[in-house]
């Protein structure tokens, strides 16, 4: 799978808000137990089977919440079965409905300690974004450690803080074993990588984040092309190009492996920040 990103979704939270249905989309699987749930294009919302129960990585907006329920329904799992919601970063549009998904499967919510102040200390950057969605608040389980893995059933989920986009942004990797051939893939999702919240004009009017944050987004970018990835996902779906092979995928055909796209992602992404510098 070539790295390929698109231009983002115009008008996303007005289009989610009243006019769901032009970004609709149905679940697809993008790697072994691992599906793309959001219901939507504009933000991804990823299930893992676990074996032992499932985790749900980010849970997009209030407004969309029906469709990533729908979603799960669809590939014929339950909700109730969501045992670990992980939310990548504190911004409204990855954990706005993570209220509504805590109080419906009653899993176990984790977030950064980094962005849980954040979002406490300064709503109007994180939950407070936009009049078309009504985000609730919410209470934090456990806080993710670069130290202690996340471990459910077959799966561990290592956790990086990856400051830049927010102040606690958090990526995430994970393995998991192909059941037709045995073969094991590293999966890779980085918790944000906007560069809107990464320029000067942002931070002339931002009273929590700086130009350090940036410079660390920077810093960090060679330590994570280091990290082997099989399977790089966005948290996009427009910043690494995924939904144009949505359905196609199978045991047999791998469609998103491809062990060059997370570099190439990383790269892009440094670039963009750079260029609106």
């Amino acid at each position: 799978m070539a790295f390929r990103c698109t231009p983002a979704t115009k008008d996303p939270v007005a289009t989610l808000a009243y006019r769901p249905w032009t970004l609709a989309i149905e679940p697809f699987q993008v790697a072994p137990h691992t599906w793309y749930v959001a219901g939507q294009t504009w933000v991804g919302c990823y299930l893992i089977d676990t074996g032992e129960g499932l985790v749900l990585i980010d849970a997009a907006i209030p407004e969309s919440a029906y469709m990533l329920v729908d979603s799960i329904y669809k590939i014929g799992f339950n909700p109730a079965d969501i045992k670990k919601i992980l939310i990548s970063h504190a911004h409204f549009d990855h954990m706005g409905a993570a209220r509504i998904m805590k109080e419906l499967t009653g899993a176990e919510l984790y977030m950064s300690r980094e962005d849980a102040t954040f979002m406490e200390e300064c709503p109007e950057e994180t939950l407070v974004l936009d009049k078309d969605s009504h985000p609730q608040t919410f209470e934090v389980d456990k806080y993710y450690s670069d130290h202690e893995p996340i471990v459910m059933g077959d799966v561990t989920i290592r956790t990086m803080l990856t400051p830049g986009h927010t102040i606690g942004c958090t990526s995430f990797f994970w393995e998991v074993k192909n059941p037709v051939n045995g073969e094991v893939y590293t999966v890779g999702m980085h918790g944000g990588v906007g560069a809107n919240t990464m320029n000067d004009n942002y931070y002339a009017k931002s009273r929590y984040l700086t130009p350090a944050l940036r410079q660390r987004f920077f810093d960090d970018a060679e330590k994570l092309k280091a990290i082997h990835v099989d399977i790089a996902l966005p948290s996009h779906p427009n910043q690494i190009e995924i939904v144009d092979r949505a359905g196609q995928y199978t045991d047999e055909n791998q469609i998103y492996l491809d062990d060059t796209v997370w570099a190439e992602f990383i790269d892009e992404r440094v670039r963009q920040v750079k260029v609106l510098m």
